[in-house]
């Protein structure tokens, strides 16, 4: 994407009570600034969907563009206030807990028969969290969710490798997951943490103005029971070019050690491996954390 496009996106951007929210204060964000960028998105090109392992019709973010200091405000605007709900915000932090529980973790999800979103309960300081699964990812991606057949039974098939962002519509036997209608999922959804445990770095890709709120709004609207799915999305942005044309995707830089909590049902999202330089394995728990479960801000 050429910056000029970007400047107008950020000039136009606009936050609303559906808008991802950043669960951090301004002086914060500000002082962490260096590992922000944002990016807009595009539709998987023919060559994408040829050599890419994308889907026809893939949401692809563009290339991270670093966040100039005159548009630090339009981003600064998306800082969540006292009042907003944990269900859309995105959090950062660290896992207070033991290296102990990490491998334990890791050591599960490596099992052969392990189905992902369906791990044990794990303490996670006051907290506590469902193993949902540890992915590994590859320097230079573009973005890191992979088909996987093991969750197809309550996931979207896709017979291509690259998922491209999209909404989580995870849903457990034990009534756990995203699978929540609009009336309630801001308040009841799991929120997924993503932990980095290295040895490079990694990104996450988070859509701040098209949640699965403004999209429900725009094809169910009124519609309290709306359940939009990543195929809804990209026919959606398909159907409505100039849609996507505006959206404006924070990526953010998850160092070894530290996580990020993210509404994952909620968010347009994907992971991103771009400019990285070492595999990554990130451990994913769900649940219902509070605001600043593990954030020592």
């Amino acid at each position: 994407m050429e910056t000029d496009s970007m400047d107008t996106r950020l000039t136009n951007l606009c936050v609303d009570d559906r808008s991802i929210r950043l669960d951090c204060t301004s002086e914060w964000l500000r002082t962490h600034r260096n590992r922000l960028s944002v990016c807009g998105i595009h539709l998987a090109t023919p060559e994408e969907v040829a050599h890419g392992g994308f889907p026809e019709h893939a949401i692809v973010p563009d290339a991270p563009i670093p966040l100039a200091t005159e548009h630090l405000e339009a981003i600064m605007q998306f800082v969540a206030a006292p009042e907003t709900p944990a269900g859309l915000c995105l959090g950062f932090g660290r896992l207070p807990c033991s290296d102990r529980l990490v491998r334990d973790a890791a050591e599960e999800a490596a099992q052969l028969d392990f189905l992902p979103h369906h791990g044990s309960r794990y303490a996670l300081g006051p907290h506590s969290g469902r193993l949902v699964d540890v992915l590994t990812a590859r320097p230079g991606t573009r973005t890191t969710t992979v088909a996987d057949p093991r969750i197809e039974r309550y996931s979207e098939s896709i017979r291509t490798r690259r998922v491209g962002m999209h909404y989580d519509n995870a849903w457990t036997s034990g009534g756990e997951g995203e699978r929540y209608a609009r009336s309630v999922r801001v308040a009841s959804a799991d929120r997924r943490i993503i932990h980095n445990m290295g040895p490079g770095t990694r990104s996450i890709v988070v859509a701040l103005n098209m949640s699965c709120l403004h999209l429900s709004d725009r094809v169910s609207p009124g519609n309290g029971e709306d359940i939009p799915t990543s195929k809804n999305l990209r026919d959606f942005l398909v159907e409505h070019p100039d849609e996507a044309s505006r959206i404006v995707c924070l990526v953010w830089t998850i160092e070894v050690g530290e996580l990020v909590v993210l509404p994952a049902g909620i968010a347009m999202h994907d992971g991103s491996m771009e400019g990285h330089r070492d595999t990554s394995r990130a451990l994913v728990f769900a649940g219902k954390f509070p605001r600043r479960a593990f954030s020592d801000m």
